[in-house]
């Protein structure tokens, strides 16, 4: 990037109060979400589950999101944001709630699947409309503090809901997340949603579900979040497995990790573009996992922790930002979708295939195995960018 690309990006401005409000309704719904994350394993147990159930029960939710982010990501292109992130909210507040009242494993699953499809329709939404509120000259920056509201929910979300199902019981745990996304509908109602211009009639019917010049992005964020479905839904058993106390703290310092690492990468990334970012991230990711492998202590476990929310920190928001640049402003629903798409394919078949992997081979070997996903996304880079230094891609 040239000094007049710095100049542009320090007159644009980024904090407007359309993209606050539109950060701080995503924080509600993540905080939400980051209740559940690591507790619902814990309450499939609570209602007779086996630990082989437990990826499934995860992973059932991030499959069906899947489904339905590709639809939605057409639809908020074709059909604007506003009125469908609104409903969105209504029925993911709907879906939480219902917690409350499942008590069996099939009742759980199915509204698994319907929790899901909810999380896929808001989270393709949001984070369509924070890319409509960001300078494309700070998109880097922007999309990095965008990410940084979700980090901070992943801070205070898991530790909380550990310490109220420690506390108070499930009970008060499923109303807290309810609560959460209720809270979300007041700052996305004052949201001033941008007017995008669509493309109507046959040429809308004929967009393409997936984002092609998405895609090759995508499948590194998906090999990434394969990880990280191995490491953020098992650290509470695997704790418990190794004695480990105060399982919290590792989700505090993941969570602050990533808050730091976020602006600097955000920055760096409008600087230098998406190399230097993306292959330290992967590396720090990388140095996490071997720790995990050999993890038989807090502060090993806290170190290992530090190592992947800087590297998840500085990877997936750059991630999002080069995805988006490569692809016509009139797709950037369909981007986003794809991107997320992947985001919860990799969550999903990550949180089985690495859970299953765990009750053969156990938690430190599965951490280690977990390393070669890390190794192909990194190969998977340098040939997008070996083969984009010859020929652009064109969506």
């Amino acid at each position: 990037m040239n000094s007049q690309s710095d100049t542009k990006s320090s007159t644009d401005k980024l904090w407007t109060r359309s993209f606050i409000f539109i950060c701080l309704s995503n924080f509600t719904v993540f905080v939400s979400f980051q209740l559940l994350l690591p507790t619902l394993p814990l309450y499939v147990k609570e209602i007779g589950g086996e630990d082989n159930i437990i990826g499934w029960i995860v992973g059932i939710f991030t499959l069906s999101s899947v489904i339905i982010r590709p639809w939605m990501g057409r639809l908020v292109d074709n059909r604007g944001r506003q009125g469908i992130y609104i409903w969105g909210l209504i029925f993911f507040l709907f879906t939480t709630f219902l917690y409350s009242w499942t008590t069996s494993i099939i009742w759980l699953f199915l509204l698994r699947i319907a929790h899901g499809l909810t999380w896929g329709s808001v989270t393709t939404t949001s984070g369509t409309v924070a890319t409509d509120l960001i300078p494309s000259s700070r998109r880097g920056e922007g999309m990095g503090y965008f990410g940084l509201f979700i980090n901070l929910s992943m801070a205070i979300g898991p530790a909380i809901g550990l310490w109220v199902v420690n506390q108070f019981h499930f009970d008060a745990l499923f109303w807290l997340a309810t609560a959460m996304v209720l809270a979300s509908l007041l700052p996305a109602s004052l949201v001033r949603y941008p007017r995008i211009s669509t493309k109507p009639g046959k040429e809308s019917k004929r967009q393409p579900l997936l984002s092609k010049g998405a895609l090759s992005t995508s499948l590194i964020m998906l090999l990434i979040t394969f990880t990280y479905g191995g490491v953020v839904i098992y650290i509470p058993l695997f704790a418990e497995a190794e004695n480990i106390s105060q399982v919290s703290w590792f989700f505090i310092v993941f969570a602050i990790s990533v808050m730091l690492i976020r602006p600097l990468s955000g920055k760096w990334y409008d600087q230098k573009g998406p190399q230097h970012v993306i292959v330290g991230g992967l590396l720090a990711m990388g140095i996490s996992l071997v720790l995990l492998s050999i993890t038989s202590t807090l502060p090993m476990l806290l170190t290992a922790a530090a190592f992947y929310g800087i590297g998840y920190g500085a990877v997936q928001p750059a991630l999002q930002a080069w995805t988006i640049d490569r692809v016509p402003p009139h797709t950037k629903g369909s981007a986003n979708a794809t991107f997320f798409a992947a985001f919860d394919l990799g969550l999903g078949t990550g949180s089985i295939t690495l859970g299953t992997l765990a009750g053969i081979i156990g938690y430190h070997q599965m951490f280690l195995t977990a390393i070669l996903f890390l190794f192909v996304a990194f190969f998977l880079f340098l040939f997008i960018v070996h083969r984009e230094a010859k020929k652009p891609v064109i969506d």
